[in-house]
C-alpha cells in the first residue's frame, strides 16, 4: 500500500505533536513508515518525519551519510530549501554521523533569540534504538514526575544538548527515531540527568 500523503502526514504530524507535549513518551509511526517505497538513505521513519515537517517556507540540512542524495530527496518531495547548518529550521542527523559531526550540530544550529526563540532549529536524530527504561532522566514540562528512558548514543550529545539548551528560552528542540520506527521528543524545556548507580 503506498502512502497517503495528506492522511499519513497528518498522523505523522499529530504522533510528534504529541510526544512533544509529553517529553519521554515513545510512540511508533511503523504503519506509516512501512508505506515507504522510495530509495532512501535515511530511516524510513526520517523519510515520513520530513514529509511532514517540511514544505517550501522552511529549510533544512543534513549531517552524517550522504547526505547530497537525502537533501535531493528531500527537497523533490517536500520543496523545501536546503540550508546550511547555521541557517537551517530543521537539522536531520543520520545514523552514520561521527561524534564529532554531532556536537558541531549542537555548538552551530541556531537557537533563537530571546525577542523570537522560537525561531530556532529543530534537531531530528536517528539512533538505534529507544526505550521507557534506562539510566537517563526526564523532568520538566509535560512530565508529572520523572520519565525514565534509554535512547542509543546518548553519550555522544547529551552533554551538547544541555549546553545549548542552558539558556531558555534559546534552545533547541529535539525529535528522536530509532529502527524500529519509534518516535521521541526532547523539547528544550525537558531536563535530561544520568541516573546515578
Amino acid at each position: 500500500m503506498a502512502m497517503d500523503v495528506v492522511h499519513d502526514t497528518q498522523k505523522g504530524y499529530r504522533t510528534i505533536l504529541h510526544c512533544m507535549s509529553r517529553p519521554g513518551t515513545i510512540e511508533n509511526v511503523s504503519e506509516i513508515a512501512d508505506k515507504v517505497t522510495v530509495s532512501i538513505e535515511c530511516l524510513s521513519a526520517t523519510f515520513v518525519t520530513s514529509l511532514t515537517l517540511l514544505d517550501r517556507e522552511v529549510s533544512f540540512s543534513v549531517v552524517g551519510g550522504d547526505t547530497k542524495k537525502m537533501e535531493e530527496l528531500f527537497v523533490a518531495y517536500t520543496m523545501a530549501t536546503s540550508a546550511s547548518l547555521k541557517t537551517a529550521d530543521y537539522v536531520f542527523i543520520t545514523k552514520q554521523a561521527s561524534k564529532e559531526q554531532i556536537i558541531s550540530v549542537f555548538q552551530n544550529v541556531k537557537t533563537g533569540t530571546l525577542i523570537n526563540p522560537q525561531q530556532s532549529a529543530t534537531i531530528i536524530l536517528e539512533t538505534e534504538y529507544l526505550s521507557n527504561s534506562g539510566n537517563l532522566l526526564l523532568t520538566g514540562p509535560g512530565i508529572e514526575d520523572t520519565e525514565e528512558v534509554s535512547i542509543a548514543n546518548n553519550e555522544y550529545w547529551l552533554e551538547a544538548r544541555n549546553n545549548v539548551n542552558s539558556e531558555y528560552p534559546l534552545g533547541v528542540d529535539m525529535i528522536l527515531l530509532d529502527e524500529f520506527a519509534h518516535v521521541m521528543c526532547l523539547p528544550r524545556t525537558t531536563v535530561t540527568k544520568i541516573r546515578e548507580v
